[in-house]
């Protein structure tokens, strides 16, 4: 009865706080000068590496806020990646040439002692030695009650984080389309399973854009 899509034109509306998601003709944040993070004395990278995934609110000034870690385990070099993303700087992000709020996802990789742990972000192309969660399971939207009475079509986009077990997690409502139509969206999104992102091998949450198309048929 509905399939989901990552191609369709849709109007986004931010959020309550008026922050927006990068998708279609919002911009992304730029990173214009990286700090790279300084590991801490009584830290070693002997155990391996390390990506400190790290959300937040890039501001219409650039600045960063609301920042918090995403990791389902955190650890000591936290506090250091956070740090770093503070006394970087980034052009904001935009909408129709202005400067917006947009909530972006900053990766700040610790690899060894002999590679800086500059933070990186942007889109996936854009960042090295990335790669993004693939589908693995999709969970089927249904109709809403209202929506099947009416023969209403439309679209959802939804936005998510993909976490490090492929799982989508916060999942919620970037174009509504009304009608019970969007719950049963998060409905399906939330059963959705991936496979994880990647950055230097490592797995990563990542921040994810689906748009679930509800096409009604007479023969329903």
């Amino acid at each position: 009865m509905t399939a989901a899509s990552v191609c369709a034109q849709q109007t986004q509306q931010p959020d309550k706080d008026g922050v927006y998601v990068p998708f279609r003709d919002v911009k992304h944040p730029k990173l214009v000068n990286a700090v790279a993070a300084v590991l801490p004395p009584e830290v070693s990278l002997a155990g391996g590496k390390h990506v400190c995934t790290l959300s937040m609110v890039i501001g219409a000034d650039g600045i960063p806020t609301n920042i918090e870690v995403v990791n389902s385990q955190k650890s000591r070099l936290d506090d250091a990646a956070i740090a770093a993303v503070k006394q970087s700087q980034f052009e904001p992000g935009s909408l129709d040439g202005k400067p917006v709020p947009v909530r972006a996802v900053v990766w700040v990789p610790f690899v060894d002692a002999d590679h800086p742990a500059t933070p990186e972000t942007g889109p996936p192309k854009e960042v090295k030695n990335m790669t993004v969660p693939r589908p693995l399971k999709y969970g089927e939207a249904e109709f809403s009650d209202e929506a099947r009475r009416k023969h209403f079509s439309g679209t959802v986009v939804l936005a998510f984080m993909v976490t490090e077990d492929g799982l989508p997690v916060n999942v919620h409502v970037v174009s509504p389309l009304g009608m019970g139509l969007d719950e049963q969206a998060i409905k399906a999104a939330s059963q959705y399973r991936f496979k994880p992102a990647t950055l230097e091998g490592i797995p990563v949450p990542f921040p994810s854009v689906v748009i679930v198309s509800f096409r009604f048929r007479d023969s329903y």
